[in-house]
């Protein structure tokens, strides 16, 4: 009986236990549909719980945990957490084989070879705790994600609340507040190459969370370091990513390697090198499994970078930035976030930089677009060149204040530059701004020669010596070809330092007289000698002494004085006209005869008896009384040569006829010669020629509309003029 009892409830227990597996079973794979029938993007840590592990089947448990990557950290958190629990019973049993094989790895080896299941749940195992790690520092990253704007209400949609034509039931139209996505979500981060992923925060900005990804896995993004740096937006501040931009370590004079914090000390069994190697003979995983896609192809650089390589890297970063955004500011901060990090060389791009941001920043711009400024751009300029540019757009007003903020700072390196490379150049900033002078404006000469007049003290002036502000002076003027700007160029030399010494010298004066007959041949033209420029005029005025300076500042005096008077009458001539005219008697007599005939008033022209008189007045001004060592514009005429050009003039201009109804009547001639009249017999006029001088005029003037006249008929035009000149009626007005 007893025998029989036995056998009965071995019996029972059988069925109950084939009952049980077969309900288990049952149950594990409802369990395992109800998985699958999940949305990946909905599952819940209940699903995780009360779903997923109550499946009994630990390697399609540990491969579900593996296919699964939500957004959600603490959800991706449980799944984790399973999948890893699951394995640890095939790790023991690993890690005891090894232990009684004396960590023989063939061992390890046979058994994966018998049990291939175990080798892909080591596999699965290393790709969870590594998703583990990527997922401990997504959580820490998303503390530090920037913190984008909230989305603005447009406020103008606020008045039409009570809209009538609003359907108060449609909410698809409310305004919710919701923040932007992070640079990454959670998903991309795991499954992605961990490049790919550090370059995608790069690109966002996220600098902070930049700076704890390369810290918790700086052995994998190590050696392609410099390709996440490349990601960074060209115009980010270096001083807000400094965290992650390379430095110099003293220490070992190499690249400063950053501290490695990973998350666990200690690697897993399954991590360990020889581990994967015995596994992977016999599984071979699916390509998702790999979280490497997306993968950035990179050129790795494995070691510390030296210290001119560090210094090269800034140097390419800066040319990289100035293409591609122009903004000098932030190449600027950048290299000198690179110098205090201990970068070699960069002193000069520093210097470079300071100055281009002075010019771009600093400088007054045009209204127009400008060229973007590269190194390139800068460094093929001459110094001329980029003081011209800082100068540009400066008003006369802000010119002085200009050269002293930008161009003198500037001048003032390229100096030191010179004196450092061996080759000393003290007067170099001094020479360049005479260039500018010499080429720039007369409203620029005027303002510089204002901040650089003797009476100012010497670390007021611009130009502090007063030889060269004299030369400059007769350079600037002598070689400008205006014609109306007689009050700028008084202005200058109203600047001009004033020497005393004694002129009495007879010696003196012949070499004076020498030396502007030598400047007249120089700056009087020829088939094979261009105009002289202010430049080439200037050299011939840098070897003279300050006594012949002065003499020829005081000629200049009169030359500016002279010009005045003939532009008042609009006749104007070059200041250097009166240097080429100066020994020329037949260039004075022409210029005279056209101030004579063409001579303008106020007005546009010459108006009644006043207008005449100071007219001739101002010609026997220019002729210095007949001293040619006053140097006027007419010093080698006479008084009497002045006034019958004069008188030849006033005939000759109104030798007008007026004509009505086809007959022609000489009103303005008989005007003029009225005019004349008066003035030859008025004792207070300064026209007085003998009878014999005004004959010959008369008979010049007759001669002139004979010449001059369209027709030979004599009774009318110029041809009845010239035959009616010496008529009683005409003719005796001026000897009765």
């Amino acid at each position: 009986m007893i025998k029989k009892y036995f056998t009965c409830s071995w019996l029972f227990i059988q069925v109950v236990y084939a009952c049980q597996t077969r309900v288990h079973h049952f149950i594990t794979t409802l369990m395992a549909e109800q998985w699958l029938e999940l949305d990946e993007h909905n599952v819940t840590t209940d699903d995780i719980q009360h779903i997923l592990g109550q499946v009994d089947n630990d390697l399609w448990v540990i491969s579900a945990c593996v296919d699964c990557v939500v957004d959600k950290p603490s959800v991706q958190r449980a799944l984790l957490d399973l999948g890893i629990s699951r394995s640890d019973h095939v790790v023991e049993q690993s890690t005891s084989i090894v232990a009684l094989a004396n960590h023989d790895t063939e061992a390890l080896i046979s058994h994966f070879e018998n049990t291939q299941e175990d080798a892909q749940v080591c596999f699965l195992r290393s790709v969870l705790l590594r998703r583990l790690d990527r997922l401990n520092t997504y959580v820490e990253m998303e503390k530090v994600f920037p913190k984008k704007s909230e989305l603005d209400f447009d406020e103008g949609t606020e008045e039409w609340e009570d809209d009538p034509w609003t359907n108060k039931t449609d909410t698809t139209t409310t305004q919710t507040r919701s923040s932007d996505p992070h640079p990454i979500l959670l998903s991309e981060f795991l499954r992605n190459d961990l490049l790919w992923s550090a370059c995608e925060v790069a690109s966002a900005t996220a600098i902070n969370a930049l700076q704890i990804l390369l810290r918790r896995h700086g052995p994998v993004l190590w050696p392609s370091r410099f390709e996440i740096l490349r990601c960074i937006p060209e115009c980010m501040d270096p001083s807000i990513c400094r965290g992650v931009l390379p430095s110099l370590n003293h220490d070992t004079n190499v690249e400063m390697v950053p501290v490695q914090d990973g998350w666990r000390p200690e690697l897993d069994f399954v991590e360990f090198p020889e581990t994967r190697q015995a596994f992977m003979k016999f599984y071979i995983p699916p390509p998702k499994s790999s979280d490497s896609a997306n993968s950035i192809p990179y050129f790795p650089v494995l070691d510390p970078l030296t210290p001119m390589e560090l210094s090269t890297w800034y140097k390419n970063r800066v040319d990289v930035i100035l293409s591609a955004t122009g903004m000098i500011n932030v190449a600027l901060a950048l290299v000198q976030h690179g110098a205090s990090q201990g970068a070699p060389s960069l002193d000069g791009l520093g210097e470079d930089l300071s100055l281009m941001s002075r010019l771009v920043y600093d400088a007054p711009q045009g209204k127009e677009l400008q060229e973007d400024w590269t190194l390139a751009r800068w460094h093929s300029m001459e110094p001329m060149a980029v003081v011209e540019a800082y100068l540009a757009f400066s008003t006369k007003e802000a010119l002085v204040p200009d050269i002293w903020r930008l161009v003198m700072p500037y001048l003032y390196v390229i100096e030191a530059r010179a004196e450092r490379a061996g080759h000393p150049d003290p007067l170099l900033h001094a020479r360049i701004i005479h260039d500018y002078i010499l080429t720039t404006s007369l409203d620029n000469v005027l303002a510089i020669f204002e901040a650089s007049k003797p009476t100012l003290p010497a670390a007021q002036r611009l130009i502090k010596n007063d030889e060269d502000m004299s030369r400059l002076a007769l350079a600037c003027l002598y070689g400008n070809p205006s014609l109306d700007k007689w009050d700028m160029m008084s202005g200058i030399f109203e600047c001009l330092p004033v020497w005393e010494f004694s002129k009495d010298d007879d010696s003196y004066a012949a070499f004076t007289e020498a030396t502007l007959t030598s400047l007249a041949a120089f700056v009087t033209p020829s088939t094979d000698k261009p105009t002289a420029s202010p430049k080439d005029i200037l050299k011939f005025f840098e070897p003279l002494s300050f006594t012949v300076l002065s003499q020829a500042l005081d000629v200049l005096d009169c030359h500016l004085e002279s010009g005045e008077i003939m532009s008042k009458w609009h006749v104007p001539a070059p200041l250097r006209w009166f240097l080429q005219s100066s020994a020329h008697v037949n260039e004075q007599r022409t210029w005279a005869n056209k101030m004579a005939r063409r001579g303008k008033g106020k007005e546009g022209r010459l108006n009644g008896m006043e207008d005449r008189e100071s007219l001739l007045k101002d010609m026997l001004k220019l002729t210095g009384s007949g001293d040619t060592n006053a140097r006027g514009a007419f010093c080698l005429l006479t008084d009497e040569d002045i006034m019958k050009i004069f008188l030849d003039g006033l005939l000759s201009s109104g030798g007008k006829w007026f004509s009505f109804d086809n007959q022609v009547f000489p009103f303005m001639f008989l005007l003029d010669v009225n005019i004349a009249k008066t003035m030859l017999y008025s004792s207070s006029s300064e026209l007085f020629l003998s009878p014999e001088a005004i004959e010959s005029v008369s008979l010049a003037c007759s001669r002139e509309l004979y010449d001059n006249a369209r027709s030979g008929n004599y009774k009318i035009g110029d041809m009845k003029l010239a035959y009616e000149w010496y008529e009683p009626h005409c003719g005796s007005i001026f000897f009765h």
